[in-house]
């Protein structure tokens, strides 16, 4: 056998030798991606059963509250050793019925929260002033914000004046983030609502003064879930910084939802 024939044996045992290892080479590199893949379907599996637990955990403390109040008054009423004046039994009449009312809008909130979840029903988009949504989120909740001395605040930047969105659900999102921060702000404490535009994105924040927020499921609520809906639904996201001294939430809306800037509607409250 020649040389040069020994040559291209040893040229080709070389090149499988090479070849087999540079398969065992990428199969380990699949082996790992995949198990790294699997890890993280995993890990957010995880994260969304947490989140579900947390929510219903929430849900059901909403609803406990009413069942609670009215299996209480209504036991009370029926109640046959017990003497209950007229303005008392009205008194407690009124009471069951506002709690009736109140577990009915949790209702509504479930199924307008499995719907958005869902993807059901179009989004209403068009532009809008970021500045008119805020001053109705104010204004139904002046008497309240009045009798407990909360100031609050308004800021809109002039490149976040205009929104291109669905203008019923960013002000349904954004009532629910400013009810959660009138929940948790002291009297005499303060509440601000600002828009403003960061880079590619608009952001509509609502901050407070009250303590922070603690981990559990009281701040999982029906009410914060809907808002994440509702955003997520508009392609954006929404987070929350919260810390001693004051929390706060903030939608994120990404560039193709933001108009063009028609008029000023920078004002401050």
């Amino acid at each position: 056998m020649t040389t040069a024939l020994w040559a291209l044996l040893l040229l080709l045992a070389l090149m499988a030798i090479a070849s087999a290892l540079w398969l065992a080479r990428a199969r380990r590199q699949l082996t790992a991606v995949a198990v790294a893949a699997e890890r993280r379907r995993h890990e957010a599996l995880r994260a969304a059963e947490q989140a579900r637990r947390r929510m219903l955990a929430g849900v059901s403390l909403e609803l406990k509250s009413p069942l609670t109040a009215m299996r209480g008054y209504l036991e009370t009423l029926q109640m046959g050793n017990v003497e209950l004046d007229v303005e008392t039994r009205e008194r407690y009449l009124r009471t069951v019925e506002r709690e009736t009312v109140r577990l009915d809008r949790l209702v509504d909130d479930l199924q307008d929260l499995a719907r958005l979840e869902n993807g059901v029903g179009p989004l209403n988009e068009r532009m809008f002033a970021v500045e008119r949504v805020f001053e109705h989120v104010i204004s139904r909740h002046e008497l309240e914000t009045c009798a407990r001395e909360i100031h609050v605040r308004m800021r809109v930047a002039d490149e976040a004046d205009q929104v291109v969105a669905d203008p019923d659900r960013i002000e349904q999102a954004v009532e629910h983030l400013f009810a959660h921060a009138l929940r948790h702000t002291p009297a005499g404490g303060h509440i601000e609502l600002r828009a403003q535009g960061e880079g590619d994105a608009i952001t509509l924040s609502v901050v407070d003064s009250g303590a922070a927020m603690a981990a559990g499921p009281q701040d999982e609520g029906l009410g914060l879930s809907i808002a994440k809906a509702i955003v997520e639904r508009h392609h954006g996201s929404i987070a929350v910084r919260s810390a001693p001294g004051g929390t706060a939430f903030t939608i994120v809306l990404p560039h193709q939802w933001a108009g063009p800037r028609h008029h000023s509607t920078s004002t401050n409250l």
